[in-house]
């Protein structure tokens, strides 16, 4: 499979670049804005219970495979071509027989450029997916303290996956807030690890004790200025600029999420003005930084994806 995957994902970078300068050229010339990005929530179980996070106390639904082949058809026909799945924890969805890597061979099968997998990586990491994204926020310590004990377990599953394109999501806090370089100089002795992307903590479930204040975020998104000149941080000069300034385009249209029927234009909280503003989801930034012809940005997701 490894060997496989390495192709897989060696072509999907090649199309997918392909596809971002077909959209550029429609945003600018064209002034044609097709759906870009579309998150696909399958199931609110999960394995982990974050601080962060109020999954667990949703109803424990599953999309049927019925569904799931539905809403990606829908939105190919929309003209999207990136799907992302997640969840709760999308290795634990499953229909019958069905289980995460037959959404992922659907969907390339109808056309999709890149399937992208969300995990909290407490299970083991083999799929066909494009890229994966590991969430991990902090040393073992912080993190477990976090999420619950499984620092360990997901470095193991880390170590031992073939996978050729695997990434950290860490989103920063008041919790783990110092220790960002350490973080960084640990991933980065794991040779399969390819970057860090960062966010920090967004309050949307209300003002809560993980939240940064406004000095410390700025702090933070100063220090990964400085720290991504020697690190493997994926987050762009551009992306991080915007965010110190917090003027990227909210509600982003060319993303959106799926779950149990009802899409969500950007993400499921868009209609909460005072949560836009305090957004720290910063992939969005970089998007918005793509879109605006920022070199650094468009640099940074060619040398990434």
């Amino acid at each position: 499979m490894a060997a496989h995957v390495h192709q897989q994902s060696a072509r999907a970078a090649v199309r997918t670049s392909w596809l971002g300068l077909r959209y550029l050229v429609g945003h600018h010339v064209l002034r044609h804005d097709p759906p870009l990005i579309r998150g696909l929530v399958l199931t609110n179980r999960c394995n982990l219970h974050c601080r962060h996070c109020r999954v667990s106390e949703r109803d424990p639904m599953d999309l049927s495979f019925a569904e799931v082949t539905a809403a990606v058809d829908a939105f190919y026909a929309e003209g999207g071509r990136c799907l992302y799945l997640e969840g709760g924890e999308p290795f634990l969805w499953r229909d019958a027989a069905h289980r995460l890597d037959d959404i992922v061979q659907y969907a390339h099968g109808v056309g999709y450029l890149t399937v992208v997998v969300y995990t909290n990586g407490t299970l083991p990491l083999r799929t066909s997916a494009d890229t994966v994204f590991v969430s991990v926020d902090g040393l073992q310590a912080t993190h477990d303290a976090l999420r619950g004990t499984s620092f360990e377990r997901i470095m193991g599953n880390i170590r031992e996956s073939p996978h050729p394109s695997l990434f950290i999501n860490s989103t920063i806090n008041s919790r783990n807030k110092d220790e960002i370089r350490a973080f960084c100089d640990h991933v980065e002795g794991i040779a399969n690890i390819r970057g860090t992307f960062f966010y920090l903590h967004t309050p949307y479930y209300g003002h809560d004790a993980l939240e940064l204040d406004a000095v410390e975020r700025q702090r933070v998104l100063r220090e990964l200025l400085v720290l991504r000149r020697d690190h493997r941080i994926l987050n762009s000069r551009a992306g991080l600029e915007s965010a110190l300034r917090n003027d990227w385009a909210r509600p982003l249209g060319a993303c959106s999420v799926y779950e149990e029927g009802v899409v969500y234009e950007c993400c499921r909280y868009s209609g909460d003005l005072d949560l836009c503003r305090q957004c720290g989801y910063l992939s969005y930034a970089e998007i918005d930084q793509v879109l605006k012809l920022k070199p650094s940005a468009i640099g940074n997701a060619v040398k990434y994806f």
